[in-house]
C-alpha cells in the first residue's frame, strides 16, 4: 500500500525573509510515520486556536528562508478557492483522478474577519525537488479540476495557505480516497509532456495572457 511521507512547514510570514519556525511529518495513512497526517493537522488546528498563535502553511520543507531557493521538496500541491465555489468544487471532485484532501482556509492569519476558503490539497506519491515541475503539475492539476477563480500565487512552490481556525461545525481536514490514485509526479509530467496549458488565466482577477514557453524538457512553463 502506498502511504506518502508529507513535510509540513509553518511560518509566520509570506515575505521571502520569512523564517520557517515549526515543521511536521506525517503520512496519509500513518503507516509509514508515526502520525496520520490528516490527524496531525487537526491537532494543529487546535492548538492554534487554543493558543491564538496563528501560522501560515506549505507543504515544501525548507532549508530555513521561505525561498525558492531554500526548498529541499514538495510533497503536496495545494489549489486555493473562495468559499462560494465548494459546490463547484464537489462537482469537479467527482471525476478528479488523484486522492486529495479538502482543507477549509482563510484568507489571512490574525484577522478578526477572514476571507473562508477551500483548498484542494494533492499529495505526491514522491516528493520533488524542482519548482519548474511543481508550478507545471499545479497548472496541469488546476485544469485538470477545471475550477476558476483559485488564489493568485498557487503555481509557486512556496505558495503558502492559512488554515480556517474560527469556530464552525464542518471538519477542517477530509481525505477523499475512493476509486482514486496517488498522483506520481513523473508518469503525470510525462503523460503531459507538450501539453499547453493556459491556467493562470483561471486565477483571480486574470485579464491578460501569460507569458508561456517551453524548456529543453518539452514542458511548457511559465
Amino acid at each position: 500500500m502506498i502511504d506518502p511521507i508529507l513535510k509540513l512547514t509553518l511560518f509566520k510570514m509570506r515575505t521571502k525573509k520569512a523564517l520557517k519556525k515549526l515543521s511536521y511529518t506525517g503520512s496519509v495513512y500513518g503507516i509509514t510515520a508515526e502520525e496520520k497526517m490528516e490527524d496531525a493537522l487537526r491537532d494543529l488546528i487546535q492548538h492554534c486556536r487554543d493558543e491564538k498563535d496563528e501560522f501560515y502553511w506549505s507543504f515544501a520543507s525548507y532549508a530555513r528562508n521561505h525561498t525558492k531557493s531554500d526548498i529541499v521538496e514538495i510533497s503536496a500541491i495545494p489549489l486555493e478557492f473562495p468559499y462560494e465555489l465548494a459546490s463547484e468544487i464537489a462537482e469537479a471532485q467527482e471525476t478528479f483522478p488523484h486522492i486529495h484532501y479538502i482543507v477549509h482556509s482563510q484568507d489571512e492569519i490574525n484577522s478578526k474577519r477572514p476571507q473562508e476558503r477551500f483548498v484542494v490539497l494533492t499529495p505526491l506519491a514522491k516528493p520533488i525537488t524542482c519548482p519548474k515541475e511543481y508550478t507545471r503539475i499545479a497548472s496541469l492539476l488546476s485544469e485538470q479540476l477545471g475550477v476558476a477563480e483559485h488564489s493568485k500565487g498557487d503555481f509557486s512552490a512556496t505558495f503558502l495557505f492559512a488554515p480556517f481556525l474560527q469556530v464552525c461545525s464542518m471538519p477542517k481536514i477530509v481525505l477523499h480516497d475512493a476509486d482514486r490514485t496517488f498522483l506520481d509526479p513523473d508518469a503525470y509530467l510525462e503523460e503531459n509532456k507538450g501539453v499547453w496549458t493556459n491556467a493562470r488565466l483561471m486565477q483571480e482577477g486574470s485579464a491578460e495572457q501569460p507569458k508561456l514557453k517551453a524548456d529543453e524538457t518539452g514542458l511548457f512553463m511559465f
